[in-house]
């Protein structure tokens, strides 16, 4: 059985390299002859967990094949699986990523089921990403890091595909909405991470997701920060909301409360930032001429602490007390921070604004300042948030 195994899997992975210079011989172009190579081997799973299911044998297959690719990516030596764009080694870390993920299945055997849908989703979703995206020219336009929209969408569904043929054949159990969430997680992968660590990314991060998923069902309550705060992170960077010390200011903030409070922490924070990037972006439209002081749209490090410092504390405070009073705390000063933030960027189109205190009218920018159409900002900014938490049940009327 063991003798069969080796001979199949490392039979089928050579096959592989074979048709893919075959065709490459007969003139394909090399960007298509390593997607064939991408999306055939992740069928090297099935073998391979057939004959061996987790050990030191399934590894030997894994490292074997890595040591033959990486000479070969050295030397040059397959030029069918190399690239022409920026050289780098994918084909070389899609056997580091099955190599890891088979390390771990020797001490943790219940991950190679979740590995499966990793790798698949890796070989089908990223694999056919890339066919869909050089094929499709016409009205296929890119949406981000030169990732085309037909290649993204072809991930989705391939990977999706993959995630419930898999838990229909070995009885894993997902729910529709879980296949989704790892098809999910396998687009954002492929889109933020690229020269071939994409490989690498999405088999391990959707193996981590899928095992989760089957043996830890709390991480249901954190799917959404795990989901969508790299993108957050990537839109904040790409359209320059958050200075790179405001982005790491704003991933502290937002893993205390992610941890702290789960999907409706993390809401709530993506409540707040989302309206107020608006409005900050919306607040260049104002003339400034008669402006005191503006702030920029683009928010460093002391802004996003003093919006989000007190939020994060109040989150971590429930985490280890348990007290509903803190979860109050919490929803009122992301409350305040979004008032204020409304109120200062809508402010900036009012025609007249007054101190209040000394009764008289003042310039735009002045702090302290107030309108009639900031105030009202203010008051939806803060009704917004209130909105949210009351339908996460966090609070009441």
């Amino acid at each position: 059985m063991i003798l069969k195994g080796y001979l199949t899997g490392i039979g089928y992975g050579l096959l592989c390299l074979l048709l893919s210079l075959i065709l490459y011989k007969l003139g394909m172009p090399k960007k298509y002859t390593r997607k064939v190579v991408h999306i055939l081997v992740g069928f090297e799973w099935v073998f391979l967990y057939h004959f061996f299911g987790a050990g030191i044998h399934f590894l030997a297959v894994c490292l074997a094949f890595l040591t033959l690719l990486a000479v070969a990516y050295k030397g040059r030596l397959m030029p069918m699986i190399a690239s022409d764009a920026d050289n780098a080694p994918g084909t070389v870390y899609y056997a580091v990523a099955m190599s890891g993920v088979a390390i771990v299945g020797c001490f943790l055997p219940e991950i190679m089921l979740p590995f499966g849908v990793g790798i698949f989703c890796t070989s089908m979703g990223d694999g056919f990403a890339g066919l869909f995206g050089q094929l499709i020219t016409k009205n296929n336009p890119k949406i981000y890091g030169g990732k085309s929209l037909y290649g993204t969408l072809a991930n989705f569904v391939f990977s999706f595909l993959s995630a419930i043929v898999l838990s229909v054949v070995f009885d894993m159990q997902l729910a529709v909405w879980q296949a989704l969430a790892l098809a999910a997680l396998s687009v954002m992968l492929e889109l933020l991470i690229g020269r071939g660590l994409d490989n690498i990314a999405i088999t391990w991060g959707v193996t981590a997701l899928c095992y989760a998923f089957m043996y830890f069902p709390e991480i249901n309550g954190y799917l959404a920060p795990i989901l969508i705060t790299p993108l957050v992170i990537a839109f904040a960077l790409s359209k320059r909301a958050l200075t790179p010390g405001g982005v790491a200011a704003a991933i502290g903030v937002d893993l205390l409360i992610s941890v702290a409070l789960g999907n409706f922490g993390f809401t709530l924070l993506m409540t707040f930032f989302g309206v107020a990037v608006l409005i900050d972006k919306i607040k260049k439209r104002a003339k400034h001429s008669d402006s005191v002081e503006l702030k920029g749209d683009c928010r460093d490090h002391m802004q996003v602490l003093v919006n989000g410092l007190v939020p994060a504390l109040s989150a971590v405070l429930f985490f280890f007390s348990g007290y509903g009073f803190f979860v109050i705390a919490f929803v009122t000063s992301l409350g305040e921070a979004l008032a204020d933030t409304a109120a200062s960027g809508t402010g900036a189109f009012a025609k007249s604004v007054y101190d209040p205190f000394r009764l008289r009218k003042c310039k735009k920018g002045l702090s302290g300042g107030m309108s009639v159409i900031g105030t009202v900002a203010s008051l939806l900014g803060a009704s917004m948030v209130g909105a949210v938490a009351l339908a996460f049940g966090a609070v009441d009327w």
